[in-house]
């Protein structure tokens, strides 16, 4: 049987760079960073307001000799954080079982550059008995369209996540973070 990759648009590190944090689709070079298999999600994300600054459709070339972790995992990363994260979740992991997904609200320090970045994130991963098939993907990215072309456009107020995600005490804190976070990759 032979296995099937999706083409990957940046390299294995870029998404953890802050150059790769893309911010305008309708750039040419912006949109060129986001993998091919998933840029309609991400353009209709956006068009919708939710911000997407990372992403990865995972599915890309791994060692499949592996027991475990045997295929790359694709995510979306929503800076300011949003609820979206856990709305596809709860409405993929059910009804999608050739994956396992997670939603995560994510505090990170930067590697400890001091460049904090509150966000919130979706990821998946083929399951590990499955074959190296792009007929998963393809059903997978069909999905999330069809539940993202359904979805509201996006509040604009994110303070009741970062509250829930902080707690109320940090919530000045937490708006700070997001404020120089935005400002930093706005400035590209």
């Amino acid at each position: 049987m032979t296995s099937e990759f999706l083409p990957r648009a940046h390299s294995r590190k870029l998404g953890e760079l802050d150059v790769s944090n893309w911010k305008k689709l309708e750039s040419k070079r912006n949109l060129a960073r986001v993998d091919p298999a998933i840029r309609e999600v991400v353009s209709l994300l956006n068009a919708k307001g939710y911000t997407t600054f990372s992403s990865c459709s995972g599915g890309h070339s791994a060692n499949l000799r592996r027991r475990f972790d045997r295929h790359e995992s694709g995510y979306l990363a929503f800076s300011p954080p949003s609820k979206v994260a856990f709305t596809l979740y709860d409405s993929l992991h059910r009804a999608n079982l050739d994956f396992g997904f997670e939603a995560q609200a994510v505090v990170d320090n930067g590697a400890g550059t001091g460049m904090e970045t509150i966000c919130t994130r979706l990821y998946w991963q083929l399951l590990d008995e499955k074959p190296a098939k792009q007929q998963y993907y393809a059903a997978l990215f069909r999905d999330l369209r069809q539940i993202i072309e359904r979805l509201p456009s996006k509040p604009t107020d994110y303070r009741g996540l970062l509250a829930g995600v902080l707690g109320r005490g940090r919530l000045p804190a937490g708006l700070i973070i997001v404020k120089r976070q935005m400002k930093r990759f706005t400035a590209r």
